[in-house]
């Protein structure tokens, strides 16, 4: 972290940057709805998103491959965080619910 960083959109798609392009390194699309929120693996590799269209994903850096759906928010998702140890997701929807998930 620091070169790269990560950014939503009201595309649909999440995308990973470096601070020496002007464009992106991988563009993770598979939300059916805006992207309103993104966080960092600890470990760098992965990338977590929150979306309007209530659900969670968890994407591989490397490839940008979709490797994690997380579903049961009935809001749209509007901040999540990784724990410190990277073993778990705080996920905050609209509706003022709070989910907690095992990775």
């Amino acid at each position: 972290l620091g070169y790269y960083f990560a950014s939503a959109s009201h595309d649909r798609t999440a995308r990973v940057w470096a601070m020496d392009r002007v464009d992106p390194l991988r563009v993770l699309a598979g939300h059916l709805s805006d992207v309103d929120c993104v966080a960092w693996h600890p470990n760098c590799n992965y990338v977590a998103t929150g979306s309007t269209d209530k659900t969670v994903r968890l994407w591989d850096v490397q490839s940008g491959e979709g490797i994690r759906l997380f579903t049961g928010h009935h809001s749209a998702v509007r901040s999540l965080a990784l724990s410190p140890n990277g073993r778990g997701l705080a996920t905050g929807a609209e509706d003022g619910t709070i989910m907690l998930w095992d990775l």
